[in-house]
C-alpha cells in the first residue's frame, strides 16, 4: 500500500460534495518549496486534490482557505492533456486517512480559533 504525507495550505474553503449518494469533503492543498537553480532561488508549488470521508469530524469547520494542514492518505495519479500548457500533466489526488491542523494565517486567526502545537489528529 502506498501512503503519502504532505504539509501545506488550503487553496480554498473545503466543500461538502455528494457522489452516488455518499457525502465527502473535498479540498485542495498547496505545497510550496524553494528550488535553487543556477544561483537563483525560485518557488515551486505542487497542488494536491484531497477527499475525506469522515463527515462527523470536528476539523471540517477549520478547513478554510489559508489553513495549514498535515494530510496523510493513499495517493492516486491521473494523466491528462493540459490545454493551458499544451502538454501532458499529472494530477495527484489523496484519499485522506488523517488530517491535523497546523494553524491558520495570522490575518485569519481569531482569538477563539488559535490552534496549539499539540493538535490531536482527526
Amino acid at each position: 500500500m502506498q501512503q503519502i504525507q504532505i504539509i501545506g495550505n488550503l487553496g480554498e474553503d473545503c466543500q461538502v460534495k455528494e457522489h452516488n449518494g455518499r457525502k465527502f469533503v473535498a479540498f485542495r492543498v498547496a505545497c510550496t518549496e524553494k528550488v535553487r537553480s543556477n544561483d537563483e532561488t525560485k518557488e515551486a508549488t505542487t497542488w494536491y486534490s484531497c477527499t475525506f470521508n469522515r463527515m462527523d469530524s470536528g476539523v471540517l469547520q477549520y478547513l478554510v482557505k489559508g489553513a495549514k494542514v498535515f494530510v496523510q492518505g493513499r495517493p492516486t495519479y491521473r494523466i491528462y492533456d493540459s490545454a493551458a500548457f499544451h502538454c501532458k500533466m499529472i494530477d495527484v489526488s489523496i484519499f485522506v486517512d488523517l488530517i491535523q491542523l497546523c494553524g491558520v494565517r495570522s490575518e485569519q486567526a481569531e482569538p477563539s480559533q488559535n490552534q496549539s502545537d499539540d493538535n490531536p489528529p482527526f
